[in-house]
């Protein structure tokens, strides 16, 4: 029998994915995201030291290198649209957890995780759903107060209600590290990519809480047909219903 998650870890889980906000309340993962913070190891010293929520200070006037680097990350992003992957999240608050994410842009996502942690989150277009299998208790919040909205929405821009605190280039790898200008102290996400070609390869997510999330994808698959049904909650079976934690 697959052990159940205990009690206070899967509360935890459902604090950190719905108070981890980069762009209002949120949200997930990120997953959040971009998403999704939720139990898992200690991060690398790089995310440990380089972000602290609330603590950078918006990027000043580009420089041309640096535009160059935004455009290219934005047409990378706008190009996709269907991914599948697994996933692996770790976190310094002691856990770990994977999983299998689909994305179908515009709006659209589906973060599935393994056991034995019983979460499953489902954007449809307009609302996010984080919903606890073994307690099936369905937590609803709109899709565009989460991080997971910036990379998802119909059109990614830089330019559009998003701060950028960092921008690194160095042996291979480009970061961008985002926050929301109207609550800065609502967390940091980075978007980590190799380059050349450019691919992402993981975000990381610091929130207000001290946590810091890092969610890495494995063996990602771009373009390929997804079944809406994936996309659906209505047939989960839900005994609460929850508002989102503030």
């Amino acid at each position: 029998m697959t052990p159940k998650l205990p009690v206070t870890r899967r509360l935890l889980a459902r604090r950190t994915l719905l108070t981890a906000g980069l762009f209002g309340s949120l949200g997930v993962a990120a997953a959040g995201l971009m998403g999704a913070s939720l139990l898992g190891a200690a991060p690398a010293a790089h995310a440990q030291g380089a972000i602290q929520s609330g603590a950078l200070e918006p990027l000043g006037a580009l420089s041309p290198d640096q535009v160059a680097a935004l455009s290219r990350v934005e047409r990378y992003l706008n190009d996709i649209k269907t991914m599948q992957a697994r996933f692996v999240q770790i976190s310094n608050n002691g856990g770990y957890a994977q999983g299998d994410l689909y994305v179908d842009r515009p709006g659209h996502l589906r973060f599935d995780y393994d056991a034995p942690t019983p979460v499953l989150l489902i954007a449809n277009g307009l609302t996010l759903l984080y919903y606890d299998k073994e307690l099936k208790e369905a937590t609803f919040l709109p899709l565009w107060e989460t991080p997971l909205w910036f990379l998802i929405r119909e059109e990614v821009r830089f330019d559009d209600n998003v701060e950028i605190v960092g921008i690194e280039e160095a042996l291979g790898t480009l970061r961008v590290s985002l926050r929301d200008p109207d609550t800065p102290d609502s967390g940091v996400v980075t978007l980590v990519f190799s380059d050349r070609p450019l691919t992402l390869r993981k975000w990381e997510l610091i929130d207000p809480q001290g946590i810091e999330t890092q969610v890495s994808l494995v063996n990602p698959v771009y373009g390929e047909a997804i079944d809406d049904d994936l996309f659906k909650y209505h047939d989960l079976e839900v005994h609460n219903r929850r508002r989102p934690e503030r």
